[in-house]
């Protein structure tokens, strides 16, 4: 599969990237029950070794993944991945694609026995998917659970999501400075000019600037792809004071699992993004030695004028 790496804007970071290739299947069909859901405990720490697993602690519902490669008392590098919209509300479906089925036991053996990261993967509840916006309350858990309860290493603690979680990404990493070394956001979105301006400006301000990648594909529905070009464009306009912007525009992307959102050919460039080395390489290009503990306040983002969806 033939990539294009464009460039929005001159001051975007422009890199060659090589082709991902392509699973036998891009995804498995949801099927089955809900996996069930355990406390946080060492019993449920062994089994996400090397396989993720959903558990429950500090009131987030999430899915844990520990890097078998992890030496003991070593800090891995963490990884938060947020989800979208048809995912809220359950994990038989997050599951069943993107980077949460990458990670699932006996799907691909040769990735998780080399991948390097802490994966929290939360879940935020159903009416997730009637607001189509991340909850606040769900981020904060999920900043309390990786500070406090995860041996990862603070200096590289990373930020990714994909369609409503993409825009879950720009608002998380908004409002928590100085917490994530990197963020990519895969077909993601941000609610109008006025909210582009306002996170851009936030991650580009002063010496703590974020690197941002943002991932999408050319032939997506336009509104996702024009809200992506937006992003990157206040990015850009904003990276005056050193912040680094990578944008990766794939020439085709399948359109997503599940059945109700089939139909948007494009949109799922997850499923190439999470697929790709290059995405965790550059990530881990990226240090943020003034994030630390405990959290800094917290910086609420105004709200939109409006519901993008």
């Amino acid at each position: 599969m033939r990539l294009l790496l464009h460039a929005a804007l001159a001051s975007a970071k422009v890199e060659t990237l090589h082709p991902p290739g392509q699973a036998a299947a891009f995804f498995e069909a949801p099927a089955g029950p809900e996996p069930s859901v355990e406390k946080l405990s060492p019993s449920s720490l062994a089994k996400a070794r090397g396989s993720l697993v959903q558990l429950r602690h500090r009131g987030v519902v999430f899915g844990l993944f520990l890097p078998t490669a992890q030496r003991e008392g070593e800090a891995s590098p963490v990884l938060v991945f947020l989800h979208g919209r048809g995912e809220s509300g359950g994990f038989a479906v997050a599951n069943a694609q993107s980077l949460p089925w990458l990670l699932s036991r006996g799907h691909n053996a040769s990735f998780t026995a080399s991948f390097p990261f802490i994966v929290v993967a939360p879940q935020c509840p159903q009416e997730c998917a009637s607001e189509n916006g991340w909850r606040s309350d769900v981020l904060r858990g999920v900043a309390e659970l990786v500070t406090t309860d995860l041996r990862g290493d603070p200096t590289r603690v990373y930020l990714t999501g994909q369609s409503m979680g993409g825009h879950g990404a720009w608002t998380f990493a908004a409002q928590q400075p100085r917490f994530f070394a990197a963020v990519a956001v895969v077909c993601g979105y941000a609610q109008g000019s006025e909210q582009e301006e306002e996170i851009a400006r936030r991650l580009a301000r002063g010496h703590s600037s974020t690197a941002v990648c943002v991932y999408h594909s050319v032939p997506a529905p336009r509104q996702w792809l024009a809200a992506a070009d937006g992003m990157v464009k206040a990015l850009a306009a904003a990276a005056a004071q050193g912040s680094e912007v990578r944008y990766v525009r794939y020439q085709h992307a399948p359109g997503p699992p599940i059945s109700e959102y089939s139909a948007l050919v494009g949109h799922g460039s997850y499923e190439i993004a999470y697929r790709d080395a290059a995405l965790y390489e550059w990530l881990l290009r990226h240090q943020c030695d003034k994030c630390g503990r405990p959290l800094a306040r917290w910086h609420e983002l105004p709200p939109p004028p409006f519901t993008f969806g």
